[in-house]
């Protein structure tokens, strides 16, 4: 029998299969995608925290950006320099197979081509159904199946929070600065942005929206914005679509389950970043999970360990992050 399944190849289940894998547990990864990494969900910008728990690869850094424009709806531009926090743009894509590489290399097994379409506890064992008939059997599950939230009766929890984005990178002029655009007009409750990468020697540009709504039609208008479009160097294509929560879920454990990074509803609550929190999350998850079945003691209760810690870690800038979120959310054109 497994020791544990991780549903889910993002960040969050590879880094706790890499660490559990490291402590000689036998690790299966089940991922719905068939190539890890692949399409890439998000903007990938990180700060210096994340070196705290994982030292990213520089091979897959696309830009290291010292300044930001915060431009408002009525046109006015605040400036920001970094204030000394490095900040980066990772490849999101390779980000996930550098994990994944280093989980096999501990000796995990990641399976693609694996949609997960049931989770059942049965006795002393967690059995996992994918859609392709296969059954693998577990003493754990880790639920790290981004906002995929259909497991979430298991640990007794509702759905966190969401908010919508796209994102489309295209061939563009080159340039050094992020920028981020408010306005209800332009993306209600969130923002656009537009993030300057270099991939194979091409200068490129990530253009998205975090938005109450349609995140697509806000962000077709952003780009036919002539200050927008006239940077871009091809035809925008289609942008890649996603829930991205903004809230923690209520609970995220449960017997012989724990939840992960976005599927845990850890993310920033401003800017949605969910790298960082979620290798964070990893991190304590591969922790509990190693003590809990090195005692054979899988329970509620020893498992809410888990959430005790990680809540004590981020709660405090979450509560912070969703003060302001719920600021700018109000503010009407005129005051922001």
């Amino acid at each position: 029998m497994i020791d544990v399944i991780v549903v889910g190849a993002g960040p969050a289940g590879l880094y706790s299969a890499v660490l559990l894998a490291k402590e000689g547990l036998d690790v299966v990864v089940l991922e719905e995608d068939p190539v890890v990494g692949v399409p890439t969900h998000c903007t990938g910008i990180v700060s210096a925290e994340i070196y705290d728990v994982h030292k990213v690869p520089e091979q897959i850094v696309l830009h290291r950006p010292s300044r930001c424009l915060l431009v408002s709806p009525g046109g006015a531009v605040a400036e920001f320099n970094s204030p000394g926090e490095e900040i980066a743009v990772l490849d999101r894509g390779a980000l996930d197979q550098t994990l994944a590489a280093s989980a096999q290399i501990m000796g995990a097994t990641v399976l693609t081509g694996r949609r997960v379409d049931d989770i059942a506890m049965v006795n002393r064992h967690v059995e996992v159904s994918s859609a392709n008939g296969e059954r693998v059997r577990g003493r754990a599950v880790v639920i790290a199946a981004g906002v995929t939230y259909r497991f979430h009766h298991l640990m007794g929890a509702r759905c966190p929070a969401v908010l919508h984005t796209a994102q489309l990178e295209v061939d563009a002029e080159a340039a050094e600065t992020l920028e981020l655009h408010l306005g209800r007009d332009v993306a209600p409750q969130g923002f656009a942005w537009l993030v300057p990468i270099r991939r194979e020697e091409r200068s490129r540009m990530k253009v998205g929206v975090l938005a109450r709504g349609d995140a697509r039609g806000y962000l077709e208008r952003f780009v036919r914005r002539p200050a927008v479009v006239s940077r871009l160097l091809e035809e925008p294509g289609e942008p890649v679509r996603r829930l991205l929560p903004v809230a923690p879920a209520r609970r995220t454990y449960g017997p012989r389950i724990l939840a992960v990074g976005d599927a845990a509803g850890l993310t920033k609550p401003v800017t949605g970043g969910g790298i960082f929190y979620s290798l964070l999350s990893a991190c304590i998850a591969a922790e509990t999970l190693v003590q809990a079945l090195h005692d054979d003691d899988l329970g509620e209760e020893r498992l809410a360990t888990y959430e005790r810690r990680w809540r004590a870690r981020l709660m405090p800038e979450i509560r912070a992050g969703t003060w302001f979120r719920h600021l700018l959310a109000n503010l009407s054109d005129s005051e922001l």
